[in-house]
């Protein structure tokens, strides 16, 4: 018998291999479920430009790897790998904490003080919103209401990685904001510390493992607070949230598990069991007001507007992210605030809900309250400091406050405090 060659029999093996690219590119229906968070890649326009810088090649081929078959298949695979063996996510942002407590990044850098603005930042920030708060109620019979939104590093830091060293702890912008209301008599509504109190007592998870916001039963426990809260200050009575039952759950729902689907894995994490209120809102009361809000705030806001809980409470409900975009119009097509009519809208309403997470503290209030202020008093000079410490936080370059993002990096690599970098910065820019 004629005895084959070894290398020829390897060839035939791999040979399936190098061909296996080629034909799966002919079959893009079985590329598996979409990612999540991945882009669907333009073809750029067929052009003799395009051929020349290669953008049209470049397109066509991220457009064939993107729907090859089983091209989702080997993605989730190999992130399934690295979560299950190493320990290691590519997600951007996410944080695998102890006890498979998820994180993102920028809650920890604040719990921990890194990105800590400065005493006379935060003073001067809260001196204006006392003067804002005054001038609303003294004018025009408007209430200002501050509300500090809960951080998941704060809520639960006993599972922050060892590599952050959580326990070397430095002033962090929630304290010292905090402190600065309490000396200046700003009132406002600490969510952020009744979450951190009621977490050995409450019934059930104010927030999951693998959620960055506040669970499902968290909201709930949120807006019934929120809505008596905004009862005492303004002096109405706003329509009943009524609790009529629950469910308890392990499937996916709602806002409980938003850092899982970015990993995307093969196979599904096992869940805790969360609870889900059920609830409905009485209107049938003479004496209920339903007041014209507008809300400035962060992605902790959606769940309250989504689940339907400011559209019962409140007869009109503006709601602009991060003092930027109208939600729900902030991808595509993007709907911009107009800076123009602050006024205009401001005068019309009877509440401003300033709702703000730990984690973006160091923005605070995204100028807000400095544009009102403009807009609302032509007397009024804005301080040449908070002016430029505003230019530097609400600078973007590709959808990233990138100019914030460096001097956070230069504090880190150089072993300085933050604030005392941005102060730098300030002062090369005011003076």
């Amino acid at each position: 018998m004629k005895n084959h060659n070894p290398g020829f029999i390897l060839w035939l093996l791999l040979l399936p291999l190098l061909f296996a690219p080629l034909v799966l590119a002919f079959f893009p229906s079985l590329s598996g479920e979409k990612l999540y968070g991945v882009q669907d890649t333009e073809k750029a326009k067929f052009s003799w430009h395009h051929i020349q810088n290669h953008e049209w090649q470049n397109s066509i081929e991220d457009q064939v790897k993107q729907n090859m078959g089983c091209a989702n298949y080997w993605v989730r695979l190999h992130n399934e790998l690295n979560f299950r063996l190493f320990r290691y996510t590519n997600a951007e942002k996410l944080v695998l904490g102890k006890n498979d407590c998820f994180y993102e990044e920028m809650y920890i850098t604040e719990y921990l003080g890194h990105n800590y603005i400065g005493k006379d930042f935060v003073e001067k920030k809260v001196e204006n919103l006392k003067v804002l708060q005054t001038l609303l109620q003294e004018k025009y019979g408007i209430a200002l209401l501050l509300v500090f939104e809960p951080g998941k590093a704060h809520f639960c830091p006993e599972n922050i990685p060892d590599r952050y060293q959580p326990t070397v702890k430095t002033t962090s912008n929630y304290e010292a904001f905090t402190a600065a209301c309490d000396r200046a008599g700003v009132h406002y509504l600490d969510l952020n510390g009744y979450f951190s109190h009621r977490k050995a007592t409450s019934a059930h998870p104010l927030y999951s493992k693998y959620g960055v916001h506040w669970s499902s039963y968290g909201l709930w426990q949120a807006a019934d607070t929120l809505a008596r809260y905004i009862e005492h200050e303004c002096r109405i009575n706003l329509p009943d949230i009524v609790f009529e039952g629950d469910s308890n759950s392990k499937y996916n729902k709602d806002l409980d598990f938003d850092l899982e689907p970015a990993m995307n894995l093969l196979s599904p994490l096992p869940h805790e069991t969360l609870n889900f209120p059920i609830c409905y809102f009485r209107h049938d009361d003479s004496s209920f007001t339903q007041p014209r809000v507008l809300t400035i705030a962060d992605s902790y806001y959606w769940s309250i507007w989504n689940s339907g809980i400011a559209e019962n409470l409140f007869s009109d409900n503006t709601f602009w992210y991060y003092n930027l975009t109208v939600y729900p119009n902030i991808w595509d097509p993007i709907e911009w605030v107009d800076k123009s009519k602050i006024k205009e809208v401001i005068e019309n309403k009877d509440v401003i809900l300033l709702m703000i997470t730990d984690a973006n503290l160091y923005n605070f209030g995204w100028q807000f309250v400095e544009e009102a202020l403009v807009a609302l008093d032509p007397d009024w000079k804005i301080q040449p400091d908070i002016a430029a410490f505003n230019c530097i936080m609400n600078t973007t370059e590709n959808g990233k406050h990138q100019w914030y993002l460096n001097l956070l990096e230069r504090s880190r690599r150089k072993q300085i405090p933050f604030g005392e970098v941005l102060h730098e910065a300030v002062d090369r820019i005011s003076k």
